[in-house]
């Protein structure tokens, strides 16, 4: 502010003396020698805090390493309030963790945690006293905060990046603040501000011990979700919790639809074990094995209300406050005596939330949910199939032994096409240390027509004639397949199974109306080929093959962690002639590659190539493809990218007896809406997508796309380009809420 008065105190000089080229000299000579001075002060404090990033970043590693495995007994305490609520409160979806009576509610539970390097954590619940949706709260939400290790890039399913991570200067402002003397230390303290607005960064403070470089305490706030979040640490210094956090406090504050609530979370740990590395020791051999001690997932909470046990487990006080809120809250294994005048107004009240959100319900070992008849987030859009409306409904049930079932179906309706698609899918785990599993669907893809059909028409149609306008959708598409497959390598997988399709004519007459019959003349062999039924009996053999695979086991069953290697698949179908009906004859190959690579702390880079022929095509088929069709449900932002084309209309899928396609795609946080300052702050990611596909009738057809999503739902607009020269645009959106 001095040099902008010191400015407009010369400008006035200048424009009144009439010595003007002298004050201009002499304003300029100030500007030259002063202006560096404010420079080096307004600077000095940012490099004595790059001083000590520099300095952190050395240790970074080692620290990262240095506990190799941990068991710890953490008790956590939690109330929440509501600070102001309206009659929207009670149809609240379950994600916001909010009590449906308005009260204020109080919780407290003992986790016992196992970590393990590289970043393997997990947690067994031991005792619950209290309400229910704190402690659905502690589940879902508390434990992602509290379930990292701090030298580590990122916390929350690596999804919020650290400050004090080597590289993150990039996204972050650092400023010098003081030094206090804490227990013979020297604390230096550290203010750390995002360059732009995201959900992935943090801002706040975090301390620092001279000479360690480790951290002692943080400070930072943020926004998840729907809430604003902020979470305060406090480390230990030496000794046997030297690295190890001592105490955490994490606070919500969640403001919706005049609605305003806030929780606070108290957890204190006691460790009981814990194993450093030996950093100086020959590297051991590379052990895919990450098996943790304990099961995460349980069916049934362990809850106690025994006050000799908590007041003996506790590693703090209750606050009379406390000790009100859990004599009054609701929990979840308190015997309620309802009359059934009252039972019934409360299963009322809770129709229309049942109709326009999505419900869960448990019982014993089983889970169910249903998407809502009446769901908005239900909802998505894309360029060729207008509105879509899909429905789901989901069991789930896991026996003592480990085994699995799950039914899955899914409804939906696409509006601008008037197509009614579903899949009722069934999958048994029998083997589930070893991924074996049985798979049956019945459902029905896109509608289609038949290779001989094809072929008549490609070599008699026009150039002036688009393909797509044919009006060639003869066919509706049912399938019904039964598969199995089995591990018998870790990251070797077995498949094997028969598909049975059956096609049925839409349509028996042709009305002399139709694009087709003003471009073509139909034949009576054409004719035939569209009204006859045609089914196919093919089984299916396949690998899937994921080298240096990372897994655990959880519990009985073996669960996949990833791996840098990309994944290998293969899959051969072969239709058999008259059996069951049969009338194809062809044999048919498709392979993929895929593979996600990160590119430093927030970037990544994903590919998917792959390729398919039908070979030995003796009699008529229909040229489905298995890794190469079109999706009719919306996908999710973190599904695979898996060849999804999303302006290429249905017919041109069944064109060819052949295909290559490409898609790659890079993935980055908010870089180019950060100008646009309230887009950018509620944005998690932004993507661009290039897709490239080669059939013989369709050599180069290309997809360019940009995206962007977040936990509400994602975005995205395309441009398609056949030969390189323009064809269409196109915008596609679909909620993630509720999935």
């Amino acid at each position: 502010m001095t040099i902008f008065r010191q400015y407009f105190f010369f400008n006035g000089l200048i424009e009144t003396d009439s010595h003007k080229s002298l004050y201009k000299s002499y304003f300029l000579y100030l500007c030259i020698c002063i202006f560096p001075i404010f420079c080096v002060e307004a600077q000095e404090p940012y490099g004595k805090a790059d001083d000590i990033l520099s300095k952190m970043f050395e240790y970074q590693e080692y620290y990262g390493k240095y506990i190799d495995e941990f068991d710890a007994d953490i008790y956590i305490k939690g109330n929440s309030y509501v600070k102001k609520k309206n009659i929207l409160y009670r149809y609240a979806p379950d994600f916001l963790y909010l009590d449906k009576k308005g009260k204020n509610t109080f919780v407290e539970t003992i986790l016992k945690v196992h970590f393990k390097q590289p970043d393997l954590f997990s947690h067994r619940i031991v005792a619950v006293n209290g309400a229910k949706i704190n402690m659905i709260d502690i589940q879902e939400r508390v434990i992602q905060f509290l379930k990292n290790n701090t030298y580590n890039p990122k916390i929350v399913d690596e999804q919020i990046l650290l400050p004090w991570t080597k590289g993150a200067a990039k996204y972050y402002r650092y400023e010098y603040l003081s030094q206090t003397d804490t227990l013979n230390h020297v604390i230096h303290q550290i203010k750390v501000t995002p360059k732009v607005k995201s959900l992935q960064l943090v801002s706040g403070i975090f301390s620092v011990v001279d000479g360690q470089w480790t951290i002692y305490r943080y400070n930072i706030k943020g926004k998840w979700e729907f809430s604003k979040f902020e979470i305060s640490t406090e480390f230990g210094l030496g000794g046997k919790a030297f690295l190890m956090p001592l105490k955490t406090d994490i606070y919500f504050k969640t403001q919706l639809l005049g609605n305003d609530a806030e929780s606070y979370y108290f957890a204190t740990f006691d460790y009981i074990s814990l194993k450093r590395k030996h950093l100086e020791q020959e590297p051991e051999t590379v052990n895919y094995d990450l098996s943790d001690y304990f099961s995460t997932p349980v069916d049934s909470l362990p809850f106690v209300e025994d006050e000799i046990f908590w007041t003996e487990s506790r590693k703090v006080s209750l606050t009379p406050e406390e000790k009100a809120h859990l004599i009054s809250s609701d929990s979840i294994n308190a015997d309620f005596q309802k009359n059934a005048r009252s039972d019934f107004w409360i299963k009322l009240l809770d129709i229309p939330k049942g109709i326009i959100t999505s419900r869960r319900f448990d019982y014993n070992d089983s889970k169910m949910s249903y998407s809502g008849l009446l769901n908005p987030f239900k909802l998505a859009y894309s360029k060729w199939d207008g509105v879509v409306y899909w429905q789901q409904f989901r069991f789930f049930k896991r026996y003592e032994t480990g085994q699995e079932i799950q039914f899955k179906p899914d409804l939906g309706f696409l509006f601008q096409r008037k197509q009614l698609y579903f899949n009722t899918p069934v999958y048994w785990l029998f083997q589930p240390r070893k991924f074996g599993e049985i798979n049956f669907n019945f459902g029905n893809r896109n509608q289609t027509y038949n290779s001989k059909f094809i072929d008549l028409i490609t070599n008699e149609i026009p150039d002036s004639i688009r393909f797509e306008d044919l009006n060639l959708d003869y066919f509706h598409h049912f399938k019904m397949n039964l598969e199995g497959k089995y591990e018998i390598y870790n990251g070797l997988i077995l498949r094997g199974g028969v598909n049975y399709d059956w096609y049925i004519p839409i349509k028996k007459e042709n009305d002399g109306k139709s694009a087709l019959r003003s471009s073509l003349d139909i034949t009576e062999d054409i004719k035939g080929l569209i009204d006859e039924n045609y089914k196919a009996f093919s089984p299916m053999i396949g690998l899937m093959w994921t080298p240096r695979q990372y897994y655990r086991f959880n519990g009985k069953r073996k669960e996949y962690l990833g791996s840098r290697l990309p994944i290998f698949s293969v899959e051969y179908v072969w239709g058999l002639d008259k059996f069951l009906g049969s009338n194809s004859n062809y044999s048919k190959i498709e392979t993929d590659i895929q593979q996600k690579i990160p590119i430093g702390l927030m970037n990544s880079f994903q590919y998917y190539i792959g390729m398919g022929k039908f070979l030995n095509t003796r009699s008529v088929y229909f040229a489905n493809f298995n890794y190469f069709q079109r999706h009719n449900f919306p996908q999710s932002w973190e599904d695979p990218i898996g060849g999804v084309f999303h302006l290429l209309e249905g017919e041109w899928y069944d064109a060819s007896d052949s295909y290559i396609q490409a898609h790659f795609m890079y993935e980055f946080p908010s870089t180019v809406l950060r100008w646009f300052r309230g887009i950018s702050k509620d944005i998690l990611k932004e993507r661009i997508y290039i897709s490239q596909l080669y059939t013989p009738v369709r050599p180069f057809y290309t997809e360019l796309g940009y995206g962007v999503g977040n936990f509400i739902g994602n975005a995205g607009v395309f441009v398609s380009l056949r030969h390189l020269r323009y064809e269409a645009v196109g915008v596609k959106f679909a909620f993630e809420l509720g999935r």
